[in-house]
């Protein structure tokens, strides 16, 4: 899933923090650019696990990424709720917090149903983006993870409406299928939060520098 491209959006937040003191002037600025998302391909049918598991690799592959991932956007949603200076950025970031916990409750149930244990341990450019959001706020952070988030979010929808049509395991196509709809707006959200930044916008009070 985001281990295909993650690092290049670690990449380009880090170019977008780096280059947001000579874009500090007060007045609304372009969100930096996105990069290109990756079409997610179908499932591999040598992908197997071992006889007995009920489980394609490919299947739980997903499943580890989708726990990580979930986790990811409540650890940064918590980072986003305190540290934003745009307010439908905090409101987001509270959103991400309330549904992706929801989502964790789900992968943590459905590891129980199918026997397995999907780790939410975030990889490394989870790390590095998380820690590269502990370091920014105000208009600094919304600039940084505002554009990085969509990202995500439109990846992720692909990846999900893949799983949800090629996933081996019917169970794992069910779970896929049912985040689609919050997902979806997730990724609406995630547009508009793109309008309108200010990178040099105060920090909400507060907040540690």
């Amino acid at each position: 899933m985001r281990a295909i491209f993650a690092t290049s959006i670690a990449a380009a937040v880090c170019a977008a923090v780096a280059s947001l003191p000579a874009a500090a002037h007060g007045a609304a600025t372009p969100a930096p650019p996105v990069p290109p998302v990756p079409v997610p391909q179908g499932p591999s049918p040598t992908g197997q696990a071992p006889p007995g598991t009920q489980l394609s690799a490919q299947d739980r592959t997903f499943l580890t990424q989708a726990a990580q991932a979930a986790q990811f956007e409540v650890t940064t949603g918590r980072l986003a709720g305190d540290r934003a200076a745009s307010t439908a950025v905090r409101s987001f970031g509270q959103r991400m917090v309330t549904d992706h916990g929801k989502e964790l409750q789900q992968l943590q149930s459905l590891d129980q149903t199918l026997g397995i244990a999907s780790s939410p341990a975030p990889d490394a450019d989870q790390q590095n983006l998380t820690a590269i959001w502990t370091t920014v706020q105000g208009g600094a952070f919304d600039c940084s993870y505002a554009p990085a988030i969509y990202a995500l979010h439109a990846h992720d929808v692909q990846a999900f409406d893949d799983v949800a049509a090629h996933a081996d395991n019917p169970q794992v196509r069910q779970f896929a299928a049912g985040q689609l709809p919050v997902m979806r707006q997730h990724l609406q959200m995630a547009s508009k939060n793109l309008h309108n930044l200010n990178c040099s916008a105060p920090a909400p009070s507060g907040v540690p520098s």
